[in-house]
């Protein structure tokens, strides 16, 4: 969660501000001046290592104040994210609330909330009500945070509620499955909807998410959970989200991406499992519907589905 050593320029610069600023008596330094220098260049929301290393030379209580100032008052962007830092090297228990406050600015903020939640009490409740209210980059630094916090009590949330259907789901998934039991918590016969809609999502991102974090041929678990999400989500009503899951997963049995097919015992009765459920009328009306849809993309994507399952059955055929 910390900064990347390779690029600590923008760390060194501003911690070379903090040095000047706490180097000046009590009574000479001029927060002002030190709002209008940071603002003069793009300071980059991460406490950086060299940040860090400055904060730690500074007396707590003092850093702890200045944090406080320039996050409660600065109308600009980089001041504030100056006093987030600060705060993540050296906030308290009375400042959560300031940081979530801010850190619902995500995308700027998400990264230096997560790393001031984390090492503060009841950092997993904190950073789960956090993430529960933002998307995109920001969340994918608190979901990151929550799992390598390695907290029992984040399970009942990282199983059901982690991804949120975002593109960017797939820079944390497989941190997710390998984070929390979910082969054991899909096996149980009174799985929650919840818990197995989160699964299907989950193992379906983890297909598509090389090049982003582990994927679903990391996953030691892939082919248990894959039958068992199938034996679940057959007795599920139909939606377009669970068909879109359970689409890729198919797609992946059958060895598309450019890949082979995994080397499973179960593959091809899971590869049957899976056509069949699709196929069957009460999903497929699913697709049919959706091709009829005021939305253009849902209707693309339902024309395309139904374009390879008609190719899939002229193929099946021959």
């Amino acid at each position: 969660m910390g900064g990347d050593d390779r690029s600590d320029y923008q760390g060194t610069r501003t911690s070379c501000l903090i040095d000047e600023y706490f180097g000046a008596p009590p009574e000479n330094r001029d927060i002002e001046r030190l709002r209008r220098e940071v603002i003069e260049y793009d300071i980059e929301s991460a406490l950086w290592p060299s940040m860090a290393e400055a904060i730690s030379r500074v007396e707590p209580d003092q850093a702890r104040e200045l944090g406080r100032r320039l996050t409660r008052t600065s109308i600009d962007e980089n001041p504030t994210v100056l006093g987030m830092a600060i705060l993540a090297a050296v906030g308290t228990e009375e400042d959560v609330s300031l940081i979530q406050t801010i850190g619902l600015l995500s995308n700027t903020f998400g990264l230096l909330a997560a790393q001031a939640l984390a090492r503060l009490p009841d950092a997993t409740a904190n950073l789960i009500w956090l993430a529960d209210r933002t998307a995109g980059w920001g969340r994918v630094y608190l979901v990151q945070a929550i799992c390598e916090l390695n907290d029992p009590a984040a399970e009942p949330w990282l199983l059901r509620k982690a991804c949120d259907g975002d593109y960017l789901n797939g820079e944390y998934a497989y941190k997710v499955a390998c984070a929390v039991p979910i082969h054991r918590a899909i096996a149980a016969p009174d799985a929650d909807e919840a818990l197995i809609d989160h699964t299907g999502d989950l193992m379906s991102t983890l297909v598509w998410s090389d090049g982003m974090g582990g994927t679903i041929w990391d996953y030691e678990h892939a082919e248990q959970v894959l039958t068992d999400y199938l034996s679940h989500t057959g007795a599920l009503t139909p939606t377009v989200d669970r068909y879109r899951w359970l689409w890729i997963l198919a797609c992946f049995l059958d060895g598309r991406q450019n890949r082979t097919p995994p080397n499973w015992a179960t593959l091809e009765s899971l590869r049957t499992g899976y056509w069949s459920l699709i196929t069957a009328p009460p999903w497929h009306s699913v697709v049919s519907a959706a091709s009829t849809s005021n939305d253009e993309r849902t209707r693309r994507w339902a024309f395309r589905i139904l374009g390879e399952l008609r190719e899939r059955a002229t193929h099946s055929g021959e």
